[in-house]
């Protein structure tokens, strides 16, 4: 990964050789920075929200469609997010009708 510095470790997650630079907790810095910080503890992301760009891990947000994942902040928002941009209902039709019955 480093080209300056010599590997010193491997990461726990990926068995990438870094060096020192590049490693904390036995975590190297690309997966570090695949993951996302739920409850202090790191978890694997698994996509970004399609509202507010976050990285968001299964615990830290909610499916409203197949395979279409909102972190929580945004689902709690997600009336006022139709009212502002009405082309998203159509996207969204499925959660609609969820939330209207």
């Amino acid at each position: 990964m480093c080209e300056d510095k010599p590997a010193v470790a491997k990461c726990k997650i990926c068995g990438r050789e870094v060096c020192e630079d590049h490693i904390a907790d036995g975590i190297c810095s690309v997966c570090r920075d695949l993951m996302v910080m739920y409850k202090g503890k790191l978890k694997p992301a698994v996509g970004r929200c399609p509202f507010c760009g976050r990285l968001i891990c299964r615990e830290c947000s909610v499916e409203i469609e197949p395979g279409v994942r909102v972190c929580k902040d945004c689902f709690q928002k997600l009336d006022e997010y139709f009212r502002k941009y009405p082309v998203l209902r159509g996207c969204y039709s499925r959660y609609l009708r969820v939330l209207k019955a």
